[in-house]
C-alpha cells in the first residue's frame, strides 16, 4: 500500500494523538524542538537529507507558497522555518529521545553523545556512492504546513525507496515506519491544536494552494544525499555527501 498521511483534521485537532501539544512542542525545559511560543531549541541530531537548490525556480515558488501561509489567518497556530533549512529528509538518524530498537544504530552503546555516534555512521558511511541528484513532485499541502512530495516518476520513488534500504543496511538504523514513511518539506511546524472549524478552513485553504502551486512544483531538483548534523530545525550542517560526483 502507498504510504499516506493521516486525516489532516484529525491531525490537526490533535484527536489522533494522546499528547497536550503538537509533536515537537513543549514548555521550556520540556525537550521538544520549539517551545509552545514557537521560538526554536536546542535540539541536536543528525539526518540523512537532500536541500534543495536555492537558485531553482522550485525552490522560489516554496517560499512563495510559505508566504502565503504566513500571510494567512492561521499563521498564529504555527512557527516557520528558514528557507535555508528548506530540504527533504531521506533517511532519519539519532535525535534526542531516539531508542535501541526503532532508530539507534545496531552495535553501538546506548545511550551516547551525537558526536560520537555520528563519528561511528561517518565509519559506516565509507564508499557508499548514491545518485547524485533525484527529481520529486508536489502531492499537497499537507495540515498547511508540511509539503508532501514523491518521487516525479514512479522510476524516481522507486530509486528514493532504495536509497532508503541502502542506508538501512549500512548504517544499522531499525525504523519501525520504514515502509509507511511519507516524504515531505516542511515548512512550519503546528504549536498548538485548533477547533474543527478552524480545522476544517486550513483544509480548504491547502486544497486550494496545492492545487495553484502542482505545475510550479511538478518537477523538484534535489541536490545529493547529504549527512548532516543539527543542533535546532533551523540549520543543517553536512557532513558528508553521500555521492562520488560531489565530494564532501
Amino acid at each position: 500500500m502507498k504510504p499516506s498521511r493521516p486525516d489532516a483534521i484529525a491531525h490537526l485537532t490533535g484527536r489522533l494523538y494522546d499528547k497536550p501539544r503538537p509533536s515537537g512542542i513543549s514548555l521550556p525545559g520540556g525537550g521538544g524542538k520549539f517551545y509552545s511560543d514557537g521560538s526554536v531549541q536546542l535540539w541536536p541530531g543528525n539526518t540523512f537529507i537532500c536541500h534543495i537548490d536555492p537558485t531553482s525556480p522550485e525552490f522560489e515558488a516554496i517560499r512563495a507558497l510559505q508566504e502565503e501561509i504566513k500571510r494567512s489567518s492561521f499563521n498564529r497556530f504555527f512557527t516557520f522555518l528558514p528557507p535555508s533549512s528548506f530540504h527533504m529528509t531521506v533517511f532519519q538518524g539519532v535525535s534526542p529521545g531516539t531508542m535501541p530498537g526503532n532508530g539507534w544504530p545496531e552495535g553501538v552503546a546506548w545511550p551516547q553523545e551525537r558526536n560520537r555516534v555520528t563519528a561511528e555512521l561517518l565509519r559506516r558511511l565509507e564508499g557508499v556512492d548514491l545518485p547524485e541528484s533525484r527529481t520529486i513532485h508536489l502531492v499537497d499541502l499537507f495540515a498547511a504546513h508540511s509539503l508532501t512530495v514523491e518521487g516525479a516518476t514512479e522510476a524516481d520513488e522507486a530509486e528514493l525507496r532504495q536509497t532508503r534500504r541502502v542506508l538501512r543496511e549500512v548504517t544499522g538504523i531499525p525504523q519501525s515506519d520504514f515502509d509507511s514513511y511519507v516524504f515531505h518539506i516542511s515548512l512550519a511546524y503546528l504549536i498548538d491544536w485548533v477547533s474543527e472549524p478552524l480545522a476544517r478552513e486550513m483544509v480548504d485553504f491547502s486544497r486550494e494552494v496545492s492545487e495553484r502551486y502542482r505545475a510550479p512544483l511538478s518537477a523538484i531538483r534535489l541536490g545529493p544525499v547529504e549527512f548532516c548534523e543539527f543542533e535546532t530545525m533551523h540549520h543543517f550542517e553536512p557532513r558528508r555527501l553521500l555521492t562520488r560526483s560531489r565530494p564532501a
